[in-house]
């Protein structure tokens, strides 16, 4: 169960405060390395990553891949360029892992492992999946720079989009083997798997297998019948070939009167009256004071104390995170949950900086409750009528124009589940006031609390 309340506050240290957290430091300007580098509007998406436990394991990286594709089919020169621009959004973490303790890969082009950019990325949990479909004549000196980059910590991934590819000399150095599962059928992927559960890596192990590309939730389950480790494409986000989701242990119905009620600012008696009609809540909030995280030196018997302990900010922060708390959750449920944080976390963490006002709670709950109507299957318009939300954070949910509305949408675009016209991205860019270098900092830090906050890191 996704236990929001004990893992939050055991495994992310304060992470909410009564002062506004630090400002995101403004990112250095991409420089351009190579002649024909994508321009700046150009950005960095992502993908999640899903293990065989339904829990996101990392996230793939990449630039518009609409313009990757067309890369792909021009000059190595040009792949190199792109490359570049992508190793240079995600290098300057000053030696952090990029996810903290999940993967994270980074799709390049096999003769991009000679970039001296490569030294500045961070080595801890990053996979550097490579695009072997082109044929390459220096095999060996490719195989002695492979070799280095895993003698530094990173892991070598191979991306196979057919059957030609398996034919790589650096397949038997790969940890990781990325299968494009459109270009197999489906004895061929039974027969793939068979074979390089055979091998060993660079790390004398052998490689962990990711299904790429799946498409509905039936492919899923094939690809994990047979034997992959990791599972990759839209399927993630798309609940419409799953069971209906199993309701969690509280009533999310519930906390929204319970919210208004903290808005209202009526008596922690009223309050603990109507947390009485709820026991699990009751439960997790007496659980949470009485954890070691929070270091009372008294034990709590009493919500009404309780209450008045925690104060109304942080339990207000508290109870909306628990409209994200499922039982048992699948894949799509975890996803939501963890974008539903990470947005709200990455417009706090960018509260004040450019054209984005410094109104870092209003833009945390913007954030975490933009995805509410998927989370409870209500319309957005129905879902507001019930909870008392501050006017700015009703109006950005409503689409109405503002300040908060364009941030809302800029976080949005990086986890689009079809590529976003770059044109569409330096105008949100634009209006909020940000550079893309700048925005990527937050979001990836936004990632890796999201991640302990949801306890989602084994």
């Amino acid at each position: 169960m996704l236990d929001l309340l004990r893992r939050l506050w055991s495994a992310v240290e304060k992470p909410f405060t009564a002062e506004p957290p630090a400002a995101v430091p403004a990112a250095t300007p991409v420089q351009r390395p190579l002649p024909g580098a994508p321009a700046l509007q150009d950005f960095v998406r992502r993908e999640s990553l899903i293990d065989r436990a339904e829990r996101i394991a990392g996230y793939e990286f990449s630039l518009f891949s609409g313009l990757q594709e067309r890369l792909k089919q021009r000059s190595s020169k040009a792949r190199r360029a792109y490359d570049a621009a992508l190793l240079t959004r995600l290098s300057g973490t000053d030696g952090a892992p990029l996810l903290g303790q999940r993967l994270a890969l980074v799709q390049l082009a096999v003769d991009s492992l000679q970039d001296p950019l490569l030294s500045g990325l961070p080595a801890q949990n990053t996979v550097l999946m490579l695009d072997v479909a082109q044929p390459q004549a220096d095999w060996e000196t490719l195989g002695a720079r492979a070799a280095a980059l895993v003698a530094k910590g990173f892991f070598i991934g191979l991306h196979i989009p057919s059957a030609h590819a398996m034919a790589s000399p650096l397949l038997a150095r790969a940890d990781f083997i990325q299968v494009d599962v459109a270009g197999f059928d489906g004895l061929e992927l039974r027969e793939m798997v068979a074979r390089l559960r055979t091998q060993r890596s660079a790390h004398r192990r052998r490689p962990l297998l990711l299904a790429r590309n799946l498409r509905s939730h039936d492919e899923f389950l094939f690809s994990k019948k047979c034997g992959f480790d990791f599972f990759q494409g839209p399927f993630v986000n798309n609940p419409r070939s799953l069971k209906t989701p199993e309701r969690g242990g509280i009533n999310r119905m519930v906390v929204l009167p319970i919210l208004n009620m903290v808005r209202a600012d009526e008596s922690f008696a009223a309050i603990a009256g109507q947390l009485r009609s709820e026991p699990t809540l009751s439960f997790k909030l007496l659980r949470y004071l009485n954890s070691s995280a929070m270091g009372l030196q008294v034990r709590v018997e009493s919500l009404s104390e309780a209450l008045a302990l925690i104060g109304r900010e942080k339990f207000y922060r508290w109870m909306s995170l628990l409209l994200f708390d499922f039982n048992n959750p699948s894949y799509w449920e975890r996803s939501l949950s963890e974008r539903a944080l990470t947005r709200g976390r990455t417009l706090e963490l960018l509260a004040g900086q450019g054209a984005i006002p410094a109104l870092h709670d209003l833009l945390f709950l913007t954030g975490l409750f933009s995805l509410l109507d998927l989370a409870l299957q209500l319309p957005m318009a129905e879902l507001l009528e019930q909870a008392a939300l501050p006017e700015p954070v009703s109006q950005a949910l409503l689409g109405q124009p503002g300040a908060l509305r364009d941030a809302l949408h800029l976080v949005s675009l990086g986890e689009a589940d079809t590529p976003t016209d770059p044109a569409t991205w330096a105008g949100a860019l634009q209006r909020c006031g940000l550079d893309d270098a700048r925005f990527g900092v937050a979001a990836n830090q936004a990632l890796v609390w999201a991640s302990a906050a949801l306890g989602a890191v084994e």
